[in-house]
């Protein structure tokens, strides 16, 4: 059962970082034309547009996850997992764009 569930944190992860690195390069090609010298609040904005989507995204994926192993024994801990990779993914992607 672990492995099952190692494996699966494993893939959620990859896909995470996928998620990641997409959503950060959609982020750099909606301000590349943006000044952020004179427009702070325009990519701040933009910021948070990218981050609420990430967000709803991973959220969305862990659930499928959760969803399709319900018969995971370990469930909880395993929901747990993923809420806790979900935020460390977000975490990164703030760092990301914080320093464009």
């Amino acid at each position: 059962m672990n492995n099952n569930a190692d494996m699966l944190l494993n893939n959620f992860d990859v896909a995470a970082c996928d998620s990641v690195n997409l959503m950060y390069t959609e982020f750099l090609f909606s301000i590349q034309h943006v000044d952020r010298m004179k427009h702070e609040n325009t990519v701040h904005l933009w910021s948070n547009k990218y981050m609420d989507r990430l967000k709803q995204r991973l959220e969305g994926t862990a659930q499928e996850y959760i969803s399709g192993n319900r018969d995971i024994r370990t469930i909880d801990w395993f929901q747990k997992k993923l809420m806790y990779m979900i935020r460390l993914h977000l975490q990164e992607f703030s760092q990301m764009i914080r320093y464009v």
